[in-house]
């Protein structure tokens, strides 16, 4: 009976588990994709993968220091710290896929994916991919490194490109850079260069074509922490973002209430300067009407005065001269007597 129980529980945990996850991508964005349309060229529907849906693979690659490859002579070995590259660019794929499993074998042993540094002939290229499809598979694949590459030389270039050439192994085709996409596909190469883990992108874009879940919550947990974190802080961004707008908001409104007071202010102040103005003006006025009127007074008074003074000097009088006996009488408004007279 306790077995049975057990049982029970297990087989009730193992179906809450299944409904929770299906109820957890069910309101989560599981991206779509129109490969034919995704990929600008280089897809091949033909042999797109390398394994059927539902079935599991292990790809071997392995890395040569001297001899041929592709009728190339090798031309340097790899360094430690680049054979490292290569492991992390390869379990970034291995990441990303449930059905690709990706392991490192020695060169004694058969390998799918053989890696070399050789003479790249192609300009604008840092290195070449081949993969084969007869059989309807992708099979006995390559990866040339251009040997001399300055750009070769930093850790995130090395890693962008391999992951680029393992993409196209995998079944990936090139996609024209965008601002709405980030992915290790894009041609030319887009920064961020090596993406460790995977981009949500380019994650549910590889697991599409192997026919896998693209919903985020069925990802690696190292995928989805990465997503996680890369979702807080844009969260975090757009909050900055928001505040800023919101103090810059802010900083408006109190402008705006700085330069309505301002304007009050001014309104009152001229207001008040007009009412002063208004007060000398009628003061002035008022003196200028006092002196007028007092000046007018004044001018009345002289005029009067003058009048009295014309009047009384145009009166005439009357002087009496004489002349021995002669008596001889001068009315004049100055009389004056005549020559050899005297004013009696």
């Amino acid at each position: 009976m306790r077995t049975r129980t057990c049982s029970l529980a297990l087989v009730f945990t193992v179906i809450l588990s299944i409904f929770s996850t299906a109820q957890a991508s069910a309101n989560e964005k599981c991206e779509t994709f129109d490969l034919g349309k995704t990929f600008n060229f280089g897809f091949v529907p033909e042999f797109p993968k390398w394994t059927k849906p539902g079935e599991s693979m292990v790809i071997s690659w392995a890395t040569f220091d001297s001899g041929e490859l592709n009728g190339k002579r090798i031309q340097i070995a790899f360094s430690t710290s680049q054979r490292e590259w290569l492991r992390e660019s390869f379990q970034s794929w291995d990441e990303a896929l449930d059905s690709i499993t990706f392991q490192e074998v020695s060169i004694d042993k058969p390998a799918d994916i053989k890696i070399a540094w050789t003479q790249v002939l192609q300009l604008d290229y840092e290195s070449l991919f081949s993969v084969e499809g007869k059989t309807g598979f992708r099979r006995n694949a390559t990866i040339e490194l251009k040997s001399g590459s300055p750009f070769l030389l930093a850790k995130e270039n090395f890693i962008q490109v391999v992951q680029s050439d393992i993409g196209h192994i995998l079944g990936m085709g090139y996609i024209s850079p965008s601002s709405d996409v980030v992915s290790v596909m894009e041609w030319p190469f887009q920064s961020p260069y090596g993406q460790m883990p995977l981009g949500r992108y380019d994650v549910a874009l590889i697991r599409s074509i192997y026919s896998e879940s693209t919903c985020p919550s069925t990802f690696s947990l190292v995928i989805q922490a990465k997503i996680k974190e890369l979702e807080e802080v844009k969260a975090a961004e757009l909050a900055r973002i928001e505040a800023e707008l919101k103090a810059a908001d802010e900083l408006k409104i109190r402008k705006e209430e700085i330069a309505k007071a301002a304007e009050e202010l001014a309104a009152k102040g001229r207001a008040e300067v007009k009412a002063a103005t208004e007060k000398l003006v009628d003061s002035a006025k008022a003196t200028a009407d006092k002196i007028i009127a007092d000046a007018k007074v004044e001018a009345e008074r002289i005029i009067a005065e003058g009048k009295v003074k014309a009047a009384q000097s145009s009166k005439k009088v009357t002087i009496t001269c004489i002349k021995g006996k002669l008596v001889k009488k001068v009315t004049s408004v100055k009389p004056v007597c005549p020559a050899g007279y005297k004013k009696k």
